[in-house]
C-alpha cells in the first residue's frame, strides 16, 4: 500500500529523540497506523492513545503532550466533524506543524479459519460502511450488520466473538486481535484517504522557515474586508486557497469565522507569511509547514 506522506517537522537530533507523538486510539485504528508511520519518519517517539480527538487537543494545548496528531479531513467523508468542532469555537491552543495523508484501505477481518460462508454479522464504525456499501451489497447482501464506535472495538468484538462475525478494520486491526484478512481494500473509491494534522503547543516557533502550506484562522465580521484582503496577501506570495471552512459569528447575520487552508508551488520565508497574516485584522496563522 502506497503511503502519501508528508514531512515538515525540522527537529534537532536532541529534541527528536526525547519528543512523543499521542494520537487517537485505540490500538489497531487508522489513526494509530498513522502516528506509527508519521513518527517513523521524523523521528519522534509514538505516545499515548487517548480516548477523543479533543482529548489529544487539550493534552497539546496544555503542554501534557509535546505533539498530537489530529484527523482533519477524508477525501469521501470531507472533514473530520470534531476537529471541525474545536476549530469553529475559536483559537485551539495548538499550531499545526506537519501533515500525513494516509491511504484508507478497508478490511474484511474474520477469526483464523473463518470462511465467508459463515459471516451472520458485520461490525463497523458507521464510515466504513459507508465507504463499502458497493462490495457489501455485492458480496454479503443479506449479512446483518452492527454499527460501534471505532474499526478497533470491530475487530476486538470479531476476536471475541464465536466466528461468525467479521469487522470492516484497518489492517493493522488484524495484527493487535488476531485475527485473519478475509478480504482487503474493499472500499468503493480506492483513492480514499484521510490526511492528519502534527500539532504542538501554540506559542512555540514553526518549525519551517519556507513553508508551502498554510492555514489561517479569520474571524471576518459583516462588511468586513478581512477575506478579500487575506486571499490577496497570500496570493501575492504564491500561495492559492485550497479549502475553506466556515461557521458563523453570531450576532447577526454576515459574520463568519473562517479556517482556509492555502499552498504554494515553491513556498514563501516564514517571517513574510506571518507578517502578511497578522496585517490582516482578526487572523490567525494556525499552521505552516513544508510539504514535500
Amino acid at each position: 500500500m502506497r503511503t502519501l506522506f508528508s514531512l515538515a517537522l525540522l527537529l534537532s537530533s536532541s529534541l527528536a529523540s526525547a519528543a512523543s507523538l499521542d494520537y487517537l486510539g485505540p490500538k489497531g485504528t487508522y489513526s494509530d497506523q498513522a502516528a506509527q508511520l508519521y513518527a517513523a519518519q521524523s523521528g519522534l517517539k509514538v505516545g499515548q492513545a487517548l480516548p477523543t480527538i479533543t482529548a489529544v487537543s487539550v493534552a497539546v494545548a496544555t503542554g501534557q503532550s509535546q505533539y498530537g496528531l489530529i484527523p482533519n479531513e477524508n477525501s469521501v467523508g470531507a472533514f473530520v466533524t470534531e476537529t471541525s468542532g474545536l476549530l469553529a469555537k475559536g483559537d485551539p491552543g495548538w499550531r499545526i506543524v506537519g501533515e500525513l495523508a494516509l491511504p484508507i484501505s478497508n478490511t474484511l477481518l474474520v477469526k483464523p479459519g473463518t470462511p465467508a460462508s459463515a459471516v451472520k454479522t458485520i461490525i463497523s464504525h458507521p464510515q466504513p460502511f459507508k465507504q463499502s456499501a458497493g462490495y457489501l451489497a455485492k458480496t454479503f447482501p443479506n449479512v446483518a450488520r452492527q454499527e460501534v464506535a471505532s474499526t478497533a472495538a470491530a475487530a476486538e468484538a470479531v476476536s471475541k466473538g464465536d466466528g461468525t462475525t467479521a469487522a470492516i478494520s484497518a489492517p493493522a486491526a488484524a495484527g493487535v486481535y488476531g485475527l485473519e484478512v478475509l478480504a482487503a481494500d474493499i472500499q468503493d473509491d480506492k483513492t480514499n484517504a484521510t490526511s492528519f494534522w502534527a500539532v504542538q503547543r501554540a506559542g512555540q516557533a514553526f518549525p519551517a522557515k519556507l513553508p508551502n502550506r498554510v492555514v489561517v484562522m479569520l474571524d471576518a465580521p459583516a462588511a468586513s474586508p478581512a477575506l478579500g484582503e487575506l486571499v490577496s496577501g497570500l496570493r501575492a506570495l504564491g500561495f492559492t486557497a485550497r479549502n475553506v471552512q466556515s461557521w458563523p459569528l453570531g450576532g447577526g447575520l454576515g459574520g463568519y469565522r473562517f479556517v482556509l487552508g492555502f499552498d504554494s508551488g515553491y513556498g514563501y520565508p516564514l517571517d513574510r507569511v506571518e507578517r502578511t497574516v497578522s496585517g490582516t485584522q482578526k487572523a490567525l496563522l494556525l499552521g505552516a509547514w513544508r510539504k514535500n
